[in-house]
């Protein structure tokens, strides 16, 4: 056998040693010769790369419009809408840095400035969110260079894969906010550290601040990487003159920025530090509060996209979602009980990998602890730095203290802020960390068939669970309903339409935003916080936001008839599995009368984010006046049948 020693010592990475010939006669020299450790990749890994590639990019690509906005993408859309001074003002009070939102109002005046791309074209969906779906398929890649830190070629491509298939990954780069560039920027951050402490060359430490520094401009949250990266350092055996410096002059950096942003341009820290209250944060403890739960569902939001442990919709979670009063009473037909088991069978089997992960099985055996020099050897070759154990501190520290920040302010061992910031969006820079552990754990399962069996059915859930993004409908369905009432809409005359919406938890007027889109009209900022009026433009119909009480259905559906400007109603609500009753439809064709005839109805689920097991079941109806009778007094009224 080749001897290793050398390699990892800096030798002849080229070919085998001169004067020794290399061996191929048993399992290890061609367990080496296969993955290529002493020579570059070949056509197999650059085919399996690229393939890795079109792969990630067809899931964040594909549809990209498909799902409505939601509060918060809408919240973005106003901020960016207005001229550059305009994004400070919005984010005055703000926990956000500025990075992301300079960077989509940039890419929104590109397309209008130098590519004379029509505003209406620019503000939809899938014009706005391409930046982020751009940046999240960047994280692919960047991942594999990660993995390179820690592990050899065929660990990094199951790793890469991993990334590329993540559902949490996913869903964010489909999203119209900063968490894709920032997951992207914590990958680069991380491995630029690592390959500057395994590298001799200056220019991985200037990278590595700049990265930092990019990170920290798209989400504060990239300042919880420094403990963890000063950890490693007083960890390594042997310092080198610069290392500590170079890391504080890149905390100095990150934390006067972050300092300066928070202060003296938006006040932020003085209402969380001083004021001690939850800096516009308080909405998170409402319903998602610090316990075990919270804990197992970092790893299955992050790796599966679900939250842990499945279970029914409780009351705390209808009223979050203001599902109103009458959705438990018919919950048996808005559940699928199936999807529960198995995100229940799911979550116990990736908890499995992640302890089978740890057991040391290659160095049972012979050709498993030769297997493990030679990996050793190409990391070496490949000047990584990564350890696993760096994996365990990164994942931990900001568990130990995200944890002890939850406590009561009054206990022992509380720190601040005392108020949950345990979000999975929030604590996404530890997603990446949670890829590396289960593709580590994944490549050391032992049994070849047992292994590549295990990575075949997390990778088919992985998928099943980001192409959810692109099949069904899990943001506000507002996109949905705007489908089938535009058919019907008169620009011309805008007011002949009346659409009635279920009142749902959004705060920034989705209906008005994601029909304005629709109908290609540029959003333009007001002088109000929210943004937007819809009165104000010329071509949007009325619409009214209605809660889940008959009676003020059945009231609006009498005004509108007796309107006789109106000629089309639109109603929308969220309970499609209601078939009896004053809202069903016979009732209503009946209360309308003759005049009005039913012209289209739609039913579909608005699934409920990451809580893919549970649903509001929506149907959109269109009625169109047939007839009017005109009266002497040169108004009109209704048919005979019609009185209310």
């Amino acid at each position: 056998m080749t001897a290793i020693p050398s390699v990892a010592a800096g030798a002849n990475t080229s070919g085998p040693p001169v004067g020794k010939k290399e061996t191929t006669d048993h399992k290890p020299g061609g367990f080496a010769r296969a993955i290529g450790i002493f020579s570059r990749p070949g056509v197999a890994f650059w085919c399996t790369f690229g393939l890795i590639l079109v792969l990630g990019g067809f899931l964040r690509f594909w549809r990209l419009g498909f799902q409505s906005f939601w509060c918060d993408e809408t919240a973005t859309t106003i901020r960016i809408s207005g001229s550059f001074q305009f994004i400070f003002k919005m984010l005055q009070g703000q926990g956000f840095p500025p990075g992301w939102y300079i960077l989509l109002w940039s890419w929104v005046h590109f397309l209008h400035g130098v590519c004379h791309v029509a505003w209406g074209r620019i503000f939809t969906a899938s014009v706005l969110r391409f930046p982020g779906a751009l940046l999240g398929w960047l994280n692919v890649p960047a991942a594999y260079f990660l993995a390179r830190q820690f592990a050899g070629r065929r660990t990094s491509l199951l790793i890469m894969l991993l990334v590329a298939i993540n559902p949490f990954f996913v869903y964010y780069s489909r999203d119209l906010k900063m968490y894709s560039a920032f997951y992207l920027f914590v990958t680069l951050n991380m491995a630029l550290f690592l390959r500057w402490q395994g590298g001799r060359h200056f220019p991985w430490g200037v990278l590595y601040i700049l990265s930092l520094m990019a990170m920290v401009g798209l989400d504060f949250m990239g300042l919880f990487l420094l403990p963890i990266q000063l950890s490693w350092l007083l960890f390594k055996r042997r310092f080198r003159a610069w290392d500590i410096p170079i890391w504080l002059l890149a905390a100095g950096g990150a934390g006067y920025f972050t300092a300066w942003w928070y202060t003296r341009k938006t006040g932020w820290f003085q209402g969380m530090l001083y004021h001690h209250t939850a800096g516009n944060l308080q909405w998170v403890s409402w319903f998602n509060g610090m316990n075990y739960k919270a804990v197992l569902g970092l790893p299955t939001v992050d790796l599966l996209g679900f939250l842990w442990p499945s279970s029914m919709p409780t009351p705390r979670m209808i009223s979050w979602f203001e599902l109103g009063p009458l959705y438990s009473q018919h919950l048996a037909t808005r559940t699928v009980p199936l999807i529960s088991q198995i995100e229940f069978v799911a979550a116990w089997a990736l908890f499995g990998v992640l302890i089978l992960g740890l057991v040391p099985w290659r160095r049972l055996t012979r050709a498993g602890r030769e297997k493990l020099k030679l990996e050793a050897a190409e990391r070496a070759a490949a000047r990584g730095a990564g350890r696993w154990w760096h994996v365990m501190l990164w994942l931990a520290l900001p568990m130990i203290y995200f944890g002890l920040a939850s406590l009561p302010a009054k206990d022992p061992w509380s720190l601040f802020p005392h108020f949950v910031f345990w979000l999975p969006r929030y604590m996404g820079f530890l997603a990446i960390a949670w890829v590396l552990w289960l593709g580590a754990a994944l490549a050391r399962l032992p049994l070849k068939y047992f292994r590549w069996s295990v990575i075949a059915v997390a990778v088919l859930l992985m998928t099943a669970s980001s192409l959810t993004n692109t099949l069904i409908c899990r943001s506000e369905p507002w996109r949905f309903v705007n489908q089938v009432a535009v058919k019907y809409f008169n620009p011309k005359a805008p007011g002949d339409m009346f659409i009635a919406y279920s009142k749902t938890n959004h705060s920034f007027d989705d209906p008005a935003i994601s029909f304005l889109q629709l109908r290609h009209v540029r959003i333009l900022p007001s002088g109000n916080v929210w943004g937007l009026n819809p009165r104000q433009y010329a071509d949007f119909p009325p619409y009214t936001l209605l809660n889940d009480w008959s009676i003020a259905w059945l009231k609006t559906i009498n005004t509108v008839r007796r309107n006789p400007q109106i000629r089309t109603l639109v109603l929308a609500d969220r309970f499609g599995d209601v078939r009896r009753g004053r809202l069903s439809t016979a009732a209503i064709s009946r209360r309308l009368g003759r005049g009005w005839k039913l012209a289209a109805i739609k039913r579909f689920r608005w699934y409920f984010q990451w809580r893919y097991y549970f649903f509001s079941p929506w149907r959109v109806r269109v009625w169109q006046r047939v007839s009017l009778r005109p009266v002497k007094n040169g108004q009109t009224a209704l048919r005979k049948g019609q009185s209310g």
